[in-house]
């Protein structure tokens, strides 16, 4: 058997009473399963909350463009709704909310205030689950015409 005079035997340092300075470098199987967990946790979170934040980006474009239209300051709530649906049926997001709780329309010193307002809960695992609280809203002061 080897024996070096600095290292000792097998080239490990001697620390005296028969311990040996190698200390353990690098992650060990329960830093690797800890850390596996968190991962998963957090690509779990990440990829269920996606879909939500999408699905409001739709309903806000749609309330972008309805105040694109020339008779969004005269038209009556039950109108805008409509148009509002129509335009959701083309991107697949009106039965994402119940639009008929959730949008309102205001008008205070001739500006029209419409705002989409709404909650989503998204089950994780177990009795876990996200909550997520929209609101958009938009003012339109006169015709963009």
């Amino acid at each position: 058997m080897y024996t070096n005079p600095r290292f000792g035997q097998l080239g490990f340092r001697h620390l005296g009473h028969g311990q040996l300075g190698h200390k353990q470098r690098g992650l060990s199987f329960w830093g690797f399963v800890w850390g596996a967990a968190f991962f998963i946790c957090v690509t779990i979170i990440l990829v269920r909350s996606i879909p939500p934040y999408l699905n409001n980006q739709k309903l806000h474009n749609a309330l972008n463009a309805l105040t694109e239209e020339r008779t969004v300051m005269t038209d009556s709530r039950i109108q805008l709704l409509r148009k509002l649906k129509r335009r959701l049926n083309i991107d697949y997001a009106d039965d994402y909310v119940d639009l008929d709780s959730a949008f309102t329309v205001k008008t205070i010193k001739g500006v029209r205030h419409m705002s989409i307002n709404y909650e989503v809960v998204v089950p994780l695992v177990a009795n876990a689950a996200l909550l997520f609280d929209f609101k958009n809203e938009i003012q339109v002061s006169h015709n963009p015409s």
